[in-house]
């Protein structure tokens, strides 16, 4: 019985090169989905650690972010979290898809800045924010609570990102709809 010797070595290269493959695609999902951190909510993040860091610019998501889904007013919890960061010494601004004055006009009544319409998962928002308040990308850390919008945002605007779990489990039907392709990239880049 004659025994080929190159079917192991077959297999082996083979079982690499499917790996190498699915550590590429790991490395795409990370590049673009993967926060740089992760907290339970906006309450949980250590200001102090992130100024420390050299960031001084934060980028708020509005809604399940920094407030309740679709809200007009902000709470005493939203505004002890901008109370925090700029205690902290931080500039706040809101950064806000939504299609409406709504987001500025709950902006105005904090008071801080605000961009409207800014089309996350583009990083257009973004810079138009940076732009507004006069900073550096490297000076900015981005807060929101979806990976396909706000963190895809911050990653291809080459800024820190930070995801918070939604603030309330109320949401528009279409996030909903994105909340189980988001837990299955949270658990393939496992954060």
């Amino acid at each position: 019985m004659v025994r080929d010797l190159h079917k192991p070595a077959a297999a082996w290269y083979s079982f690499r090169i499917v790996q190498q493959q699915k550590e590429s695609e790991m490395a795409v999902l990370s590049k673009y989905f993967k926060p740089d951190r992760v907290y339970p909510r906006m309450s949980d993040v250590p200001m102090e650690q992130l100024r420390s860091m050299g960031f001084r610019i934060a980028l708020l998501d509005l809604d399940n972010t920094l407030a309740e889904d679709h809200v007009h007013e902000p709470s005493a919890y939203t505004r002890e979290i901008i109370k925090r960061l700029e205690e902290h010494g931080f500039t706040c601004c809101i950064v806000s898809n939504a299609k409406s004055t709504r987001s500025s006009d709950f902006a105005a009544m904090i008071p801080i800045q605000c961009v409207s319409y800014a089309n996350k998962p583009s990083p257009s928002g973004i810079f138009r924010a940076l732009k507004l308040l006069d900073a550096k990308k490297e000076e900015a850390v981005l807060f929101g609570d979806q990976i396909f919008t706000d963190i895809a945002a911050a990653k291809r605007a080459g800024i820190y990102s930070v995801l918070v779990e939604p603030y309330s489990r109320k949401e528009v039907f279409y996030v909903r709809l994105k909340r189980p392709l988001e837990k299955l990239i949270r658990l393939l880049c496992r954060f």
